[in-house]
């Protein structure tokens, strides 16, 4: 897989993610200081073309670099779970989540609020792309993620460890008044269809962000880092509770 861009090569680099080869144009300026520690690491590095560098990268926004890494690999969901429950912490269920941009930008605020962890459906669902990657800015090497073949299940299997699952729809509670339950089973919905109906089925709870503008929703990243934001403050400041 090829990542590209200067954050998301970088966290690479950070992470210890086996980074196989990276590719940077004659003006690249090393402003992370990514060509020592490749090297360091003993990293293969070529300098070649801005044009040679497009064609590898298939994107003028680039940055004048390029990474080959391995495919970033999924972990097993039971240790997701027993993370989580282990540290009261925060599970992210994602419902059909089809863009890659959504969901790489949920992977980054994933990461600033130190979320558990992310489950992700084998079907009808976004994976991890280089768009993802690169939107993420790195974050999906930092981020454990699991990739479910049964989406229900997995959030029975979450019920059944001792977690709390809520929803994240509209109808629900307002969420800036809602006492978050720990461990937390946060779950968002697809972009255009929100949480699927057997989704609802398995809710303990629903939330809601209350919005008084012209628009009746808000991007699924958007609304979902609302959602993690406000849980991740009441985790840390021990003001957990049950709905």
């Amino acid at each position: 897989m090829k990542i590209y861009g200067v954050n998301p090569v970088a966290e690479a680099l950070k992470s210890n993610y086996p980074v196989l080869k990276i590719y940077v144009s004659e003006n690249f300026k090393d402003r992370e200081g990514i060509i020592p520690v490749a090297r360091k690491k003993g990293i293969k590095i070529s300098m070649i073309s801005k044009k040679k560098l497009l064609e590898i990268s298939g994107t003028s926004k680039n940055q004048g670099i390029v990474a080959i890494v391995s495919p970033v690999e999924p972990k097993p969901f039971e240790k997701l779970v027993a993370n989580c429950i282990e540290r009261k912490g925060i599970l992210l269920f994602l419902d059909r989540v089809e863009d890659p941009h959504n969901l790489g930008a949920i992977f980054r605020t994933s990461d600033a609020f130190a979320i558990n962890g992310i489950v992700i459906p084998k079907d009808r669902s976004a994976t991890i792309t280089e768009t993802a990657v690169k939107t993420s800015t790195g974050a999906v090497f930092h981020v454990p993620f699991s990739i479910v073949n049964s989406f229900i299940n997995a959030i029975i299997t979450f019920k059944n460890s001792g977690g709390w699952i809520v929803g994240l729809e509209c109808g629900g509670k307002d969420i800036g008044k809602y006492k978050f339950p720990f461990p937390l089973g946060l779950v968002v919905g697809s972009e255009g269809k929100g949480l699927s109906k057997a989704t609802i089925n398995q809710l303990d709870d629903i939330v809601e962000i209350p919005m008084k503008g012209h628009v009746n929703s808000l991007n699924v990243s958007n609304a979902t880092a609302i959602g993690l934001y406000l849980a991740f403050r009441q985790k840390e400041g021990g003001t957990d509770g049950k709905p």
